[in-house]
């Protein structure tokens, strides 16, 4: 396995400064870009590097990558985190509820059926925005808590492993809501 750490040369972290990383990726492209070598020889591959970026700034990949690189199963606690519970009711029942809406929306011939649907298309719009903004709000939270874990992540892989958790739950929800609510617009 690849460690992308070291292939940026970033610090084995839970947290990395992002600005920090995105230089860093971008000196390395604008050096190593495969249009801007005059040989057929390259220290790295291309490619490698892009995945590297691709992982090291999304919270959830890095954490995932940091364990694996650690001897750790990112996926060892499957279980939804406690303070996601209500979340997890609510969202099942908003995504359950937006579908069917959306089904009878498609279904709706005659102009006064869809004008009939447009007050609940406009109820689950706005409910899809206050889902978002408190799933938006647990992710800065875990990622402002992956930067806390920061100094003492050796010694809790088990806490990394439930962050690492949580930002699967709420990146998954993220694209969720954020979809239906694109349907909704549509």
């Amino acid at each position: 396995m690849t460690d992308y750490f070291a292939l940026l040369q970033q610090p084995r972290k839970p947290w990395l400064d992002p600005d920090q990383l995105k230089q860093r990726y971008q000196e390395l492209t604008l050096t190593e870009h495969p249009d801007q070598k005059r040989t057929n020889e390259s220290s790295f591959d291309f490619a490698t590097v892009n995945e590297a970026y691709r992982f090291l700034k999304d919270p959830k990949l890095r954490l995932q990558h940091l364990l694996r690189l650690e001897g750790h199963d990112p996926n060892a606690s499957q279980s939804i985190p406690e303070e996601l519970l209500d979340l997890f009711s609510r969202i099942g029942n908003f995504v359950q509820s937006t579908d069917r809406l959306l089904e009878r929306s498609t279904a709706a011939l005659n102009a006064l059926a869809k004008s009939l649907i447009q007050s609940e298309i406009l109820t689950s719009r706005r409910e899809a925005e206050e889902i978002l903004e408190k799933i938006r709000w647990l992710y800065a939270e875990a990622e402002e808590e992956t930067r806390h874990l920061n100094d003492s992540w050796a010694d809790a892989p088990q806490a990394m492993g439930q962050l690492y958790g949580r930002f699967a739950y709420l990146t998954r929800w993220i694209e969720q809501v954020e979809e239906r609510k694109f349907q909704l617009s549509a």
